[in-house]
């Protein structure tokens, strides 16, 4: 259990990420909560449960789909872990302005590679807060890792054993190439709710969380038998981070 913090805390810097995942592990054992591991759920599996309610958290894969030259490329997670080892020199797109990049560079950095990250933001870690963002920039300069801001990747080629990246410009329109043995990006998540969509029209409420009912002390509204109602979080909405989906998930279930 732990989904995509299981990946955030392959970085040294976020292994305390893990509490997250501890506690909860801990209360559901507490409250006697059914946890079933190893298994995939469709539409049947969820509809022989007969629910009351029905949540989908199913989150989402790495955002790669949008670029030409993905299939060169690696998917941040990847790298992150391990389960696809870093090259010597690495080009990092960090297309979010969260920690996931900044993370794996000074994962790679440390590990003795060669690493650049390329931003369309004007500065890195844009998108995190006062404490994290000085915190990484201070890591980051200290390692001396080159880095490249307000440029949009349009395109990743083959030139001989080394990749091309071709960025450009957000503020002039100008194009530029940085060459590196490896490629990863970080573009976010795209939900994995195929789920949630084949669910959706058997719902009570066409699977649409009523954002009126989150802002206000009233109860969710019962199920008549038979029915239920659906609702999803996280990533499985949107790419967004773990702060975000926490307090998503606490809203919605402190009505149920």
């Amino acid at each position: 259990m732990g989904g995509q913090l299981l990946v955030a805390t392959a970085a040294v810097e976020r292994r305390d990420l893990i509490g997250i995942v501890d506690w909860r592990v801990s209360e559901l054992e507490r409250l006697g909560v059914e946890v079933r591991t190893n298994c995939y759920a469709e539409a049947d599996t969820v509809l022989t449960e007969a629910p009351d309610l029905v949540i989908v958290a199913t989150g989402g894969i790495p955002d790669m789909e949008w670029f030409e030259g993905a299939e060169l490329c690696e998917n941040l997670w990847d790298v992150l872990t391990g389960a696809v080892p870093g090259k010597s020199d690495v080009l990092i797109y960090d297309g979010t302005g969260r920690q996931p990049a900044a993370s794996c560079a000074l994962h790679l950095a440390q590990q003795g590679k060669s690493v650049c990250i390329a931003t369309p933001d004007d500065a890195l870690a844009i998108e995190m807060t006062y404490i994290d963002k000085s915190s990484f920039r201070k890591r980051i300069a200290e390692l001396g890792l080159r880095s490249i801001v307000e440029v949009s990747l349009v395109k990743v080629e083959r030139r001989g054993n080394s990749l091309q990246a071709t960025f450009r410009n957000v503020l002039t329109g100008s194009e530029s190439q940085v060459e590196a043995s490896q490629i990863a990006i970080e573009h976010g998540t795209v939900p994995v709710a195929d789920i949630y969509h084949e669910l959706r029209h058997l719902s009570v409420n066409d699977g649409v969380t009523d954002i009126a009912l989150l802002l206000n002390r009233e109860e969710a509204v019962a199920t008549q038998p038979g029915s239920f109602q659906l609702h999803r979080i996280g990533d499985a909405v949107s790419s967004r981070d773990v702060y975000s989906s926490i307090h998503e998930a606490f809203r919605l279930c402190s009505k149920i």
